[in-house]
């Protein structure tokens, strides 16, 4: 999105691919994006002429009452745009991304193959990173079918999580109920709820006392 987009202005320009609640708010400029990753036995030439139909992308991100996703490099670490990238393979349904109530974002970035789904009052440090498929097969590369062989799984944060600066989360994973994730991890697995893990790859290293 190019400088000076308001929450009012990402409503208006995705209408149609984005359901924000009234109360959902974007600070600073977000980059939104809908790719097609098609496989084909002439990239070059798909690329230059191929076309992305708006309405494979209906609907494929919410965004709930009260969240905020922050994209300004002003805290007290550094920060990027929020990132929020939907992809449709070959023919089948695009990626869903749905944020629930009252999150707070900094600078996350969310690429949904699949679907990311992310529930109440989860808060997010700096440059966190949110992925649903390995980007491309680990061999084959630049195969014909490599789109259609890019393994996916749905990625799962629930209510009440508190993400660290600079984790990332990987495909198939599900953050449990007021679990944290320490700053830096890199998540491969399920992470119970209410504990704490770190590490790359992440460990739980403590339980913490459930929520009543």
């Amino acid at each position: 999105m190019s400088e000076g987009r308001t929450t009012e202005d990402v409503r208006t320009l995705f209408c149609e691919q984005i359901a924000l609640d009234e109360d959902a708010t974007f600070i600073g400029d977000p980059h939104i994006a809908f790719t097609l990753a098609r496989d084909s036995d002439n990239y070059a030439r798909d690329a230059q002429y191929s076309l992305i139909d708006a309405q494979d992308f209906a609907q494929s991100i919410s965004i709930g009452k009260g969240t905020v996703l922050y994209s300004e490099d002003n805290l007290a670490f550094e920060n990027r745009a929020v990132r929020l990238t939907v992809v449709k393979v070959n023919s089948s349904q695009s990626g869903k991304i749905s944020i629930g109530e009252g999150c707070v974002m900094q600078g996350t970035a969310i690429v949904s193959y699949n679907e990311v789904e992310i529930g109440d009052k989860v808060l997010f440090g700096p440059k966190v990173t949110i992925m649903d498929s390995s980007g491309h097969p680990v061999t084959g590369r630049w195969s014909d079918d490599e789109a259609a062989r890019t393994r996916v799984a749905k990625v799962t944060i629930k209510d009440n999580a508190w993400i660290g600066m600079g984790a990332t989360i990987l495909k198939g994973v599900t953050i449990g109920e007021n679990a944290v994730v320490g700053a830096n991890s890199v998540v491969y697995q399920d992470v119970p709820d209410n504990c704490i893990a770190m590490g790359n790859p992440a460990t739980i290293v403590k339980q913490l006392d459930a929520v009543s």
